[in-house]
């Protein structure tokens, strides 16, 4: 009785730790969020190395595209505009053409200028 309970237990265990596979569309939908949401080309390099590393799944372009807008939207917050600036990243025009690409610029811009004039605490 103790041993079945024991594998028992151990089998809900390893159960909850199993994730079904991502099918296809999910895949891509999540890849284009989080290149999008990093701030990568629609067309990127990175885009290009995960493509050739996933031979067995089918490039499906509209979950892609649908994910990367969504993530996209989200790295092109003018309001975290200003902290992507003083963490030293620099605006090479990845919002480009963005609802609110002025302030963003303005902000992203504000934030470099910032990173630019901290102390860095040199000692030569």
């Amino acid at each position: 009785m103790v041993m079945r309970n024991t594998v028992l237990i151990a089998l809900l265990f390893t159960a909850g730790c199993s994730t079904a596979p991502q099918s296809d569309d999910e895949f891509w939908y999540k890849q284009g969020y989080r290149l999008g949401s990093n701030g990568y080309a629609y067309q990127s390099q990175a885009l290009t190395e995960i493509q050739q590393a996933q031979t067995k799944r089918s490039f499906i372009e509209t979950d892609y595209r649908q994910g990367y807008q969504e993530g996209k939207a989200v790295y092109c917050d003018p309001f975290k505009a200003f902290d992507k600036g003083r963490a030293g990243v620099r605006y090479i025009g990845q919002c480009a053409g963005a609802e609110n690409e002025t302030m963003l610029r303005a902000e992203w811009e504000r934030g470099w200028q910032a990173f630019i004039g901290m102390d860095f605490d040199f000692h030569p």
